[in-house]
């Protein structure tokens, strides 16, 4: 999550860590060796099933940054979530959908269906959906705070059912679950600075060098055509070689790599290795390690009339996390140790090994792709960004940011636009052809996908692979009254799109 308050910036860090691994604690050697290793048994457990939970930190996110800014009482934020969970909410059609896709999982897990599936039939569009558990335990860390998740009863109850359900975390994890608060990173790109999430997400550093390389031409008007979505795709390309060299600072020394991403001159380098008429086998972009296969996501801009801005992206990873839901709680476990990297002792040919700056260790925090970012242009607000879809997500928001602020397409124009999308391997260029729920067409051309095809990119067309939110801030266009707030603080026309890929919609007040 980061946070502008008028001229201050700050992350409050709020990622699944990893538990103690085992139960008590070894030597610390033998205990990161046996993190490292325990999924080699059954590589299914990484994402699926209660061992691939990490231990959950939104909720004392959330407290930290409420401790700091809020100004309604803490019991008062609850009072919607609590009725949308006793009283019910409506299945939308987005969410039928995955729960069709994950019906023999829902159906298997006895908590997951007893809120998803009443009855033993998953529940349809329009249908309404209630969890009674959740609903008792959002009222009570509403009176007791977050104590009753992390070291009281809330916390006891979800540990014993991780227990049975074959996880590992235990109510002494949640105990002793620390918040990290930290200035947020700065980048200058393009003439505007992005505050965002240092390591370990790879979001800040990674569109920072994206947008660096495309902005060292002589001119940015390619980027109106499609010589610029083959330059976008080949800068993609070289930033995921190299993004996967990060990790969690506090368990490696990222500060070299992070300079380097960031660095017009790093950038300069990349640049000169882009051909306008060709693209290029994996191995030219000089990857040392496979990507990471992150999943999943969600994704909120907030601003105030104060011109306060929040980017907040959380996540349980995939569809419905680690497929099991704790019975007395009503809360779905993440499974956010998927997001890890493990050693392989039988790696295939063809692949690159796994990334040892990613492997798992006590207390450790996941390599991500979350890029929420605040944007400033002169030391006013110009923007929110950010987006949910795993390893899609920078790529996405390099785009729409591309989009609006350098093209010049209204916001809802440059998040509606179609996009594409590279994992580096395999070696294919997925360009996106959906229809949305509200029946809007988002389809790439045929001659943006001829232009690539005659430079040897190889075409894939995929489902929405990204899901993107957007405010931006007319700072041409003032706004008379405004609220309080601090002093040589802009206030211009505020405009929110909500990406219709998920038939989001934006609201006000």
């Amino acid at each position: 999550m980061l946070i502008l308050r008028t001229k201050l910036a700050m992350l409050i860090s709020f990622c699944n860590s990893v538990t103690h691994c085992m139960d008590g604690w070894l030597a610390e050697t033998m205990c990161i060796v046996c993190c490292q290793t325990m999924y080699a048994a059954d590589p299914t457990t990484k994402f699926k099933g209660a061992l691939a939970m990490g231990v959950p930190g939104e909720l004392a996110g959330l407290h930290a940054a409420w401790a700091r800014y809020g100004r309604l009482p803490w019991k008062s934020l609850f009072a919607p979530a609590i009725a949308l969970a006793r009283d019910g909410y409506t299945i939308v059609s987005y969410v039928a959908n995955a729960l069709k896709d994950e019906e023999v999982d829902v159906l298997a897990d006895p908590g997951l269906r007893a809120v998803f599936a009443p009855g033993g039939r998953l529940l349809r569009d329009g249908e309404l959906c209630r969890n009674p558990a959740l609903a008792d335990v959002l009222e009570a860390v509403a009176e007791e705070g977050v104590a009753a998740f992390y070291g009281g009863a809330v916390g006891e109850r979800l540990a014993e059912d991780v227990r049975r359900a074959g996880g590992i975390v235990t109510a002494e994890d949640l105990k002793g679950y620390r918040v990290g608060v930290s200035k947020a990173m700065e980048a200058d790109a393009m003439g505007f600075t992005f505050l965002g999430m240092p390591p370990p997400s790879s979001g800040t550093v990674g569109l920072a060098l994206v947008l660096n390389v495309l902005g060292g031409y002589k001119s940015t008007e390619f980027l109106k055509g499609f010589l610029g979505v083959h330059r976008l795709i080949e800068a993609v390309k070289h930033m995921l070689a190299v993004r996967m060299d990060l990790g969690d600072p506090g368990f490696v020394n990222v500060a070299g790599n992070v300079s380097e991403m960031m660095s017009p001159e790093f950038a300069d380098k990349i640049r000169r290795r882009i051909a306008d008429n060709t693209t290029f086998p994996p191995a030219y972009y000089l990857a040392k390690w496979s990507q990471l296969r992150d999943n999943g996501t969600s994704h909120l801009c907030v601003v105030d009339g104060d011109r306060n801005a929040v980017a907040m992206t959380t996540t349980v990873n995939y569809y419905f996390g680690a497929h099991v839901l704790s019975p007395s709680t009503g809360i779905v476990l993440n499974n956010e140790m998927d997001d890890f990297s493990v050693p392989s002792s039988n790696p295939a040919p063809d692949q690159l090994p796994p990334a040892p700056a990613n492997f798992i260790a006590p207390g450790k925090r996941p390599l991500s792709s979350m890029t929420p970012a605040i944007i400033l242009r002169d030391g006013q607000l110009a923007g929110v960004v950010g987006a949910s879809g795993g390893t899609n997500i920078i790529t996405a928001v390099t785009q729409v940011f591309l989009n609006h602020f350098v093209v010049g397409m209204s916001p809802l124009a440059a998040v509606q636009s179609p996009r594409v999308y590279h994992k580096l391997v395999p070696n294919v260029v997925r360009y996106e052809d959906a229809t949305t729920a509200d029946g809007e067409v988002i389809e790439f051309s045929t001659e943006a996908m001829e232009f690539l095809r005659r430079r040897g990119h190889v075409l894939e067309s995929t489902s929405p692979g990204a899901v993107c939110q957007l405010i931006v801030q007319d700072l041409l266009a003032p706004v008379s009254g405004g609220g309080g707030g601090g002093e040589n603080v802009f206030r211009g026309m505020l405009t929110a799109v909500s990406d219709p890929r998920k038939d989001g919609s934006p609201a006000g007040l």
